[in-house]
């Protein structure tokens, strides 16, 4: 009679941890002295990565091609390794995690780095959340977090006197003129 056909079993996905490192910026010593000041009021200048499977996923600013690249778990080349906090662990397979950064790698393109509004943390959050995963700890982005407000705030006021600025100079230099 009627056989059922039945898919093919998948093995189950077991969770997988996922580690964000978190880096001094560059190699130097002031930069860590620097961050164990910020530390007290709660902030810092870091460059952060997501590590799992074995492999730890981070941005960069890049001329051409996607900023997203890939190193060791805590070895960054270009930063100084600070501390680690665990995210928890995703269900994604390691072919779901190389798919999600795959089409993250599209939508990170290294040109459009920007310092306090599209760094390696903010790529970092942004992994986590579509690893199913909360975001990264405030600490690590509220610097950059303030400077785009202090930066937004400086081009709303530029932005609406603009205008008048430009006029009032235009009329200054016919003053002059006539």
């Amino acid at each position: 009679m009627g056989a059922i056909a039945s898919a093919p079993h998948e093995a189950p996905v077991v969770p997988a941890p996922v580690v964000l490192h978190v880096y001094d910026l560059g190699h130097s010593g002031e930069m860590r002295t620097v961050n164990a000041v910020l530390q007290t009021l709660g902030t810092g200048a870091f460059h952060c990565g997501v590590e799992i499977y074995g492999r730890e996923w981070s941005f960069q600013a890049s001329p051409r091609g996607s900023g997203v690249f890939v190193c060791q778990p805590r070895r960054c080349p270009s930063h100084s390794y600070r501390t680690s906090v665990d995210m928890g662990c995703t269900r994604f397979s390691e072919q779901q995690v190389l798919q999600t950064v795959q089409d993250m790698r599209v939508e990170w393109p290294g040109t459009c780095y920007d310092l306090l509004t599209r760094n390696c943390c903010h790529y970092s959050d942004q992994l986590c959340r579509r690893l199913g995963l909360g975001p990264i700890p405030l600490w690590t982005m509220n610097l950059a977090g303030a400077g785009a407000a202090v930066k937004g705030a400086y081009d709303v006021a530029v932005d609406a006197l603009y205008p008048t600025l430009l006029t009032g100079c235009l009329g200054h230099t016919k003053a002059v003129r006539a």
